[in-house]
């Protein structure tokens, strides 16, 4: 083992890292039969079936950058899955609503996911997943603090 694969695998970030780099390329493969990804699966499930959600609301529900959105709903738009809405009491606003296809491929991106958290989570115990839920939670913790701090 190499001096970068010592100090790596003792890292919390790398492990994060590639663990989700894992997740997504297993998802991606799955969604790729959909003519999807995993990101378009977030977006999707982030919508509001009823009334749709506005654009600025999607993309801090899934930790999103607003350009990454932006081409994503451009995507999902060209395959007709969603579509703009004007806000009948607010010009400025525009939601995005899912289609009769969006609401169908919604319904198979949370099956894949689901799927795929249940075989994660089967092989942990509750209190791995407790530990889990207070790492993720610590780590955001931290975060705001080093950006409260400016670091």
């Amino acid at each position: 083992m190499g001096k970068f694969e010592e100090i790596a695998n003792t890292l919390v970030i790398y492990k994060m890292k590639t663990s989700w780099l894992l997740i997504e390329k297993f998802y991606n493969e799955i969604a790729t039969k959909n003519d999807a990804s995993l990101s378009m699966a977030f977006v999707l499930m982030a919508i509001n079936n009823e009334k749709g959600s506005t654009v600025t609301s999607i993309a801090p529900r899934i930790g999103m950058e607003p350009n990454s959105l932006s081409r994503i709903l451009k995507n999902l738009i060209e395959k007709k899955y969603v579509y703009k809405k004007k806000s009948a009491t607010d010009k400025r606003k525009v939601y995005i609503c899912l289609t009769k296809e969006g609401v169908e491929m919604q319904k198979i991106a949370l099956n894949k996911l689901f799927i795929l958290e249940n075989s994660i989570k089967s092989s942990l115990t509750e209190k791995d997943l407790d530990g889990f839920f207070k790492v993720m939670s610590t780590i955001s913790t931290s975060i705001e603090a080093l950006k409260n701090n400016n670091t």
